[in-house]
C-alpha cells in the first residue's frame, strides 16, 4: 500500500489533488437537487427547465472572454514574482472587461428572448420566465476574474464553500417551491437566488483579498503596465473563439434536442447529462486546480514534474472513469430506473418515465469517458501558449459536427446526437493530447538538463 501512495508524493500532484477535495464536496448536494427535481417536474417540464437555463448560459458565455483562464495565465507569474501593481493591472483590466461584455449579453437576451422560446420551446409565452432567469448574468458581471483571482491566490477552499453555500440554498428554496406547488417559475426562481449568490460571494471575497496581497491601492495602477497588450488581446479573443465553439458543438446540447426534436427529448437528454456529470463530478475540480499548477511548471521548465502531474492525474481519472463505465453498463439500469431495496427500504433514484434516457448516457460515456481521463488536454496546450491550435481542432470537430447533426438528427433516432457528440469529443480529445504531448517533448528534447527529480510519465 505503501508503494502505491508512494507513486504519488510528488508535491504539485498533492496540492492538486487536496484543493480537488474541496472543491468535490461542494458539488454533492447538486446530485439529490438535480434527482429531486427530475421526480417533481416530470420528463417533458424538466427538458423546458434545462432549455431555459441552458438558453441563459449560452448567451452568457457566447459573450464571455474566459477571464478566469485569462487572470491564471497572465497574472500568476506576476504575482508569483512580487509584481503587485502589474497584477492589480492584470485583474482590474479583466474585471472591467467582463462586466462590459455581460452587460450587453443581458442586452442580447432581453432582445431574443421571445425568439428563443419560440425555437427552442415552441412556446413564446415562456419568454418571462427566461428574462427572469437571465437576471443571474447581471449579477455574475465579475464571477470569471474573481475565481481567476481566488485561484492564483489559493483560495480553493473559499470556493469549495461558497459552491457548498449555494447549493445548499437552492436546495432549501426547491423544497419550499415543491412543498408549495410553485412549479418550473419556482424552481427557476431558486435557481437565480442560488446563482446570485454564487456571483456574488466570490466577487466580495476577491474585495477583501486584494488589498491585503496588492496593497490598498492596487486598483490605481495604469493600464499602461500590461506590456503584452497584444498577446493578452490574442488570448482572450482565441479562448473567446473556443468557448462559442464549445457552446456549439458540446454545451449546446438541450437546444440541439430542443429545436430539432422537441422539449421532452430535451428532457432525456438532461436525464443523462445529469448522470454523465456524477461522473464527472470527481475529476472536474481537477482541470481547475491542475491549470495553475502546471502554467507554474512549465514556467519554472519542469518537464519531468510536468509528466509526472499528467501521469499520476490520469493514473486517478482512468482508474474513476473505468470503474464508472463498468457499473453503468453492468448495473445501471437497475440502480438508476428500477426500485432498489436496501435495508428494508425501497427506493428509485429516476422513475420509469425517463428510461430512455439510458441508452444516451451508455453513448455518451464513450466520448465523455476519454475527455474524462484526458482533462486536461486543452490546459496543456493553453499553458504552452498554443490557445490558438486548441482553437483550430475544436473549430475543425465543430464544423463536422454541426453537419452530421443538421444532416442525420431530424429524420434519425434520438439517440443520434449523443453518438456524433462522443465521437467529437473522443476525435478532438486525442487530438489535442497528442499536440500537447508532442510539445511538451519537444520543450525537454531542447532544453539543457534539468534535475527535478526521476524520470518518468507520458511520452
Amino acid at each position: 500500500m505503501r508503494r502505491f501512495f508512494g507513486r504519488y508524493e510528488n508535491a504539485p500532484f498533492l496540492n492538486v489533488l487536496k484543493n480537488s477535495g474541496y472543491l468535490i464536496l461542494s458539488n454533492l448536494i447538486s446530485v439529490f437537487l438535480t434527482v429531486y427535481i427530475t421526480r417533481l417536474l416530470g420528463a417533458y417540464a424538466y427538458g423546458v427547465l434545462g432549455i431555459i437555463t441552458s438558453y441563459v448560459t449560452n448567451i452568457n458565455k457566447f459573450f464571455s472572454f474566459r477571464m478566469n483562464e485569462m487572470v491564471v495565465h497572465f497574472a500568476g507569474d506576476p504575482y508569483a514574482r512580487g509584481e503587485t501593481r502589474k497584477t492589480g493591472a492584470l485583474i482590474k483590466f479583466a474585471a472591467g472587461l467582463e462586466a462590459g461584455t455581460s452587460l450587453f449579453a443581458f442586452l442580447v437576451l432581453m432582445i431574443s428572448a421571445k425568439f428563443g422560446a419560440e425555437l427552442f420551446l415552441e412556446d413564446p409565452t415562456l419568454s418571462n420566465q427566461v428574462i427572469l432567469y437571465g437576471l443571474s448574468i447581471l449579477a455574475g458581471g465579475c464571477i470569471e476574474t474573481a475565481n481567476g483571482v481566488l485561484r492564483i491566490f489559493g483560495e480553493y477552499r473559499s470556493i469549495a464553500w461558497i459552491n457548498l453555500l449555494q447549493n445548499g440554498v437552492v436546495l432549501a428554496f426547491v423544497l419550499i417551491s415543491g412543498n408549495r406547488g410553485f412549479g418550473l417559475t419556482g424552481i427557476l426562481t431558486a435557481y437565480l437566488i442560488g446563482k446570485v449568490l454564487l456571483c456574488v460571494a466570490p466577487v466580495v471575497f476577491m474585495l477583501k483579498l486584494l488589498p491585503r496581497r496588492l496593497g490598498a491601492d492596487w486598483f490605481r495602477a495604469p493600464l499602461s503596465l500590461l506590456g503584452e497588450k497584444r498577446e493578452i488581446l490574442r488570448f482572450t479573443f482565441s479562448t473567446n473563439v473556443s468557448n462559442t465553439i464549445n457552446l456549439i458543438a458540446r454545451d449546446g446540447e438541450v437546444l440541439w434536442i430542443g429545436a430539432l426534436l422537441s422539449p421532452l427529448y430535451a428532457g432525456y437528454y438532461k436525464t443523462a447529462m445529469t448522470i454523465i456529470n456524477m461522473v464527472l463530478l470527481p475529476i472536474n475540480p481537477f482541470i481547475d486546480t491542475t491549470y495553475p499548477a502546471m502554467v507554474r511548471l512549465i514556467g519554472e521548465r519542469k518537464w519531468r514534474d510536468v509528466k509526472r502531474l499528467l501521469t499520476n492525474a490520469t493514473t486517478v481519472s482512468a482508474a474513476w472513469t473505468g470503474a464508472c463505465l463498468i457499473g453503468l453498463v453492468a448495473l445501471g439500469r437497475r440502480l438508476l430506473f428500477q426500485p432498489v431495496a436496501f435495508f428494508g427500504l425501497s427506493f428509485q433514484v429516476f422513475s420509469a418515465e425517463f428510461l430512455p434516457s439510458y441508452a444516451l448516457i451508455l453513448i455518451l460515456m464513450i466520448g465523455y469517458g476519454v475527455a474524462n481521463v484526458l482533462f486536461w488536454n486543452r490546459t496543456l496546450l493553453l499553458s504552452f501558449e498554443k490557445a490558438d491550435t486548441a482553437m483550430w481542432i475544436s473549430l475543425a470537430g465543430m464544423g463536422l459536427k454541426v453537419i452530421l447533426t443538421l444532416t442525420l438528427v431530424p429524420n434519425a433516432a434520438y439517440p443520434a446526437e449523443a453518438a456524433i457528440l462522443s465521437a467529437y469529443l473522443a476525435g478532438t480529445v486525442l487530438w489535442m493530447t497528442w499536440v500537447g504531448l508532442r510539445t511538451l517533448n519537444r520543450a525537454e528534447r531542447f532544453s539543457a538538463p534539468e534535475r527535478n527529480g526521476m524520470d518518468g510519465g507520458l511520452s
